[in-house]
């Protein structure tokens, strides 16, 4: 009998724990409001300096004398503020003789905090180091996903397209598939 008294009263005392907004009876009336929920979405993308590391693919044009190589590399950024910010970059593809890219760009990003991303596009230039140096300019986007439970961890796939500054035979396009580490 002792248990089953126990029981109903451990149950009586659980429910309470699910029961609605507080209410005070007596002088005044006064009246508790429960607390609002927690803001949906993220502030993952704010100003700040970040370092990454990538893997992608070095896509030539089809008249070129080279075939598509993978390869990876490194990037530092930094955003100004959640919209406009710059990159620095350096690939290595496995070509015939090891193209190596050198980049710097400009970024312009929308975070859709809701979801926790951030298309982006970027324009830039930079140079090659293959068999002989080339200058290019480029234009490209990509998207950005932040884990805010990872210390805002981000994950990026990007791709674009470089124009060579003094000969269009020696166009191509890099693909990036990455992670970055926000400071």
């Amino acid at each position: 009998m002792k248990k089953i008294a126990s029981l109903i009263m451990s149950l009586a005392l659980a429910s309470s724990a699910f029961a609605g907004p507080v209410s005070y009876s007596g002088k005044g009336g006064k009246f508790v409001q429960p607390t609002a929920p927690a803001p949906v979405g993220c502030d993952a993308f704010g100003p700040g300096f970040a370092l990454g590391i990538y893997g992608g693919g070095y896509l030539p044009e089809n008249d070129s004398a080279e075939d598509d190589a993978l390869g990876g590399g490194v990037l530092g950024e930094y955003f100004f503020n959640q919209y406009i910010g710059i990159q620095g970059s350096y690939g290595i593809f496995a070509t015939d003789q090891e193209h190596h890219e050198f980049d710097g760009a400009l970024v312009l990003r929308y975070p859709i905090t809701s979801l926790c991303i951030a298309p982006y596009a970027m324009a830039g230039g930079g140079f090659s180091v293959n068999s002989e140096d080339k200058g290019n300019y480029f234009v490209g986007g990509g998207i950005e996903a932040r884990f805010v439970g990872a210390n805002n961890l981000g994950v990026f796939a990007d791709g674009a397209y470089h124009f060579a500054a003094d000969d269009g035979d020696f166009d191509y396009t890099i693909v990036r598939l990455g992670v970055k580490f926000p400071f």
